[in-house]
């Protein structure tokens, strides 16, 4: 869905009043760390660069999650933030 700037913005102050308080202060801390940089990302560390390399290799190597254990290590990984399961 594509928005204009006004639509943007109507909708974030719309939905902003409902949000709690520490929800409305993760998105002030997006919006700081964005107006703060002009790059829309920033660049990969050493680290994360030699992840991408090696998730590649275990792709091609074939050491990957099938769907089902991906949602089942998702739901695990995201429950205890009150994430509703996959399948719920």
């Amino acid at each position: 869905m594509v928005m204009t700037r006004t639509e943007a913005i109507a909708l974030i102050t719309t939905k902003l009043a409902s949000l709690d308080d520490e929800r409305v202060q993760t998105v002030a801390e997006i919006v700081a760390d964005i107006a703060a940089d002009d790059r829309k990302v920033r660049d990969l560390t050493s680290r994360e660069l030699a992840l991408l390399a090696q998730s590649k290799e275990d792709f091609k190597a074939g050491r990957a999650f099938s769907f089902d254990e991906l949602v089942d290590e998702l739901d695990n990984e995201l429950a205890p933030l009150g994430v509703p399961n996959y399948r719920a």
